[in-house]
């Protein structure tokens, strides 16, 4: 008995001493707590739905589980127990060499996109969205970078709030008739009218001021 007991109590504290757990293998590297070792089979984490994931009880932060239905995919908790914020470890960002990619769907920001405000800096593979315009209406945040192709005589409007600073977009006067702007705005010559067809104008929003300015005529 006494033997017996001796025997548990030299496991147990060679258990204790042992740092780390191999499965696989009886050298597991020493910054692992868990080594698992295999060269014909992979590790398997917990498998479950969407549904399943968020019924979770208090997950730990950095809880690991693999998401079957939805978007699958591997899901990390990169929140805390009693908020959790369940991010998907994805492959939607292609590196090569120096370059990004993504290769689906949208990218937008909500700061700012800093970076290229060097002299070899350029932005390629953009052009400009256009909108066809053919009765009167005002100027709207949306038209920021936009090209206004109007197609008769209309009257745009330039609101006094609402625009930010650095607001720009092109008119081009496609029709016959001429684009009255209508407002409080600035051109050299007090021009209020595009110059005829095929004429280009642009608005520009800077110092809290609209500058006018382009082919115009009154």
């Amino acid at each position: 008995m006494k033997k017996g007991v001796l025997v548990l109590m030299l496991f147990l504290v060679f258990l204790s001493g042992k740092a780390q757990t191999g499965i696989g293998t009886t050298t597991p590297n020493a910054s692992a707590k868990l080594d698992v070792f295999a060269t014909d089979k992979g590790f398997l984490a917990p498998r479950m739905t969407a549904t399943q994931r968020a019924a979770i009880a208090s997950p730990a932060n950095g809880l690991l589980v693999f998401q079957t239905d939805g978007v699958s995919g591997f899901y990390v908790n990169t929140g805390t127990s009693s908020a959790a914020v369940w991010t998907r470890i994805n492959m939607d960002w292609t590196r090569s060499g120096n370059d990004i990619s993504y290769t689906a769907g949208n990218v937008s920001i909500a700061g700012n996109l800093t970076g290229g405000n060097a002299a070899t800096s350029k932005l390629s593979g953009f052009v400009s969205n256009i909108s066809t315009e053919a009765s009167n209406r005002a100027i709207a945040v949306t038209d920021n970078g936009m090209i206004l192709r109007c197609t008769s005589a209309i009257t745009l409007s330039l609101p006094s709030t609402g625009i930010p600073e650095g607001f720009n977009c092109m008119i081009l006067q496609s029709g016959s008739g001429q684009v009255t702007f209508s407002g409080t705005f600035y051109n050299r010559n007090g021009f209020t009218k595009t110059a005829g067809q095929y004429a280009i104008a642009t608005i520009l929003y800077v110092g809290g001021v609209y500058i006018v300015s382009g082919e115009m005529s009154n």
